[in-house]
């Protein structure tokens, strides 16, 4: 493994962090009611981006061995991750200033809001940019990668805000049907993006066809089907798709919404959908990062 889970749970966890600030605000203007949402997606979002730096500046092969690297990190404008540090700083700024408001309970800066929208978008992108221009590693050094990245931030955005919020109020994760409807559709993308992207790597040369070799047939295999494919894409797509046609018969206004409510499997399948996305999202880093093999050099 080029990289170790460690950076794989950052990536991950930055893109989830990202994810679950866009939810938010898509939320807070399209379901202005659904406040309970809105604050979760506010209040995760700066605590995950937290968790991730934390991972990253303790990661044994940086971090604690080698601080003056971070140092470096904010004067090497030629470097990918200079330019993302700075996302992140300013994403993590605006993220936290908003949480901060939702907890004391007072008005939302909309300048500030706008700009954590904007670095919530570009912290999505530099997480998929950070490897994909690692030309030595052909499996990362496509245009794909970064969309698959985009797109699976969002649908893990949305699966960690609605989880949470399904604690809290089963009743309004049933309500936002356009956010459902807009998860269904990421969820079908990534899917669309992953074997695409494989379908044109592997013909590029020998190393980025023995990365999906890895990942399609050989040691990764079980894991990507499984673990990938079946559990964090498939499942979502399959139950995401009941409670949308459910929804459609049943949800008509407030008498529709507490129908779709108290059904038995409403928060049932919220809990394993939502889940299942998570666990898809992680896997989908490490499996990209575990797969990865170089181009030999002669």
């Amino acid at each position: 493994m080029v990289w170790g889970t460690i950076i794989a749970a950052y990536l991950f966890l930055a893109g989830l962090s990202a994810g679950a600030f866009l939810t938010s605000s898509y939320v807070a203007r399209k379901y202005p009611e659904a406040v309970t949402i809105r604050v979760v997606g506010r209040l995760i979002s700066p605590v995950l981006m937290g968790i991730g730096l934390l991972l990253l500046i303790v990661d044994a092969e940086a971090g604690l061995k080698d601080p003056l690297r971070f140092i470096y990190l904010l004067t090497n404008f030629n470097s990918v991750m200079t330019i993302g540090t700075y996302f992140i700083s300013f994403f993590m700024m605006a993220a936290a200033f908003i949480a901060l408001m939702e907890i004391l309970k007072k008005d939302t800066n909309k300048i500030v809001e706008y700009v954590g929208i904007v670095f919530a978008a570009a912290t999505a992108i530099y997480t998929g940019f950070l490897i994909g221009v690692i030309g030595a590693v052909p499996l990362w050094n496509t245009a794909i990668l970064p969309i698959l990245f985009v797109v699976s931030a969002l649908s893990t955005g949305i699966a960690g805000t609605m989880l949470v919020s399904a604690f809290i109020d089963k009743k309004v994760v049933h309500y936002v049907m356009s956010v459902k409807k807009i998860h269904l559709s990421l969820l079908i993308t990534e899917v669309f993006l992953i074997f695409t992207m494989f379908l044109v790597t592997s013909s590029s040369n020998e190393s980025a066809a023995q990365s999906v070799a890895m990942l399609i047939s050989g040691e990764y295999s079980t894991l990507f089907w499984l673990g990938l494919v079946s559990v964090g894409l498939l499942l979502p797509i399959v139950i995401e798709s009941l409670e949308l046609l459910n929804a459609k018969k049943l949800h008509q206004g407030q008498a529709g919404l507490e129908v779709a409510s108290a059904g038995s499997h409403g928060i049932v399948g919220i809990l394993i959908t939502e889940s299942a996305v998570l666990a898809g999202g992680y896997i989908l880093r490490f499996l990209l990062l575990a797969a990865a093999v170089p181009v030999a050099f002669l």
